[in-house]
């Protein structure tokens, strides 16, 4: 078979790019890889049952209506308004309604879901907001009690939240 000139050229060049990333393969060797699985949410999340259900509960609903992530926050002696304010969480459960921040979920009466800036101004979380507000919608002050106390029971807290989203078909 004979090559023509840019034929000659085209494999040369696939030639050369796949010498370079041998040799580059070879010179950094084997390491550590990360992986990106897209943007996070930060919420909040005390040491109480109850707010570790809440947040199961909403962390899923979030992941299976809009895919993005959440990640919670350990408070760390903070109040959730001051870790709201130091910017080291994007959400939080607050006790009373702040003036500062954006509730997104206050159907259960307390506590609530507010929001900094971050989740309602970022265009890649533009599906969260209305998500949470949908579940705000569904939610009432006895589905969360329910939940709570089944958590306090002894049932994990991201069990109880997955079967109670899966029984009203929510998820």
């Amino acid at each position: 078979m004979k090559m023509t000139r840019p034929g000659l050229l085209r494999w040369s060049l696939v030639a050369l790019l796949l010498g370079l990333i041998s040799a580059q393969a070879m010179l950094l060797g084997p390491g550590k890889a990360y992986a990106c699985y897209g943007p996070k949410i930060f919420i909040g999340v005390a040491a109480d049952p109850g707010e570790q259900a809440f947040y199961e509960m909403v962390s899923l609903y979030v992941k299976e209506k809009t895919g993005v992530d959440t990640v919670a926050v350990p408070l760390e002696g903070d109040s959730p308004l001051e870790a709201l304010r130091k910017n080291r969480v994007d959400m939080a459960f607050v006790y009373g309604e702040p003036a500062e921040f954006t509730p997104l979920v206050a159907a259960v009466g307390t506590p609530l879901l507010v929001s900094d800036r971050r989740p309602l101004e970022d265009l890649q979380f533009t599906t969260v907001p209305r998500a949470l507000r949908r579940l705000d919608g569904l939610l009432s002050p006895e589905i969360l009690q329910g939940l709570v106390e089944q958590v306090k029971g002894g049932e994990p807290p991201a069990a109880a939240a997955r079967a109670l989203l899966m029984r009203h078909r929510w998820i």
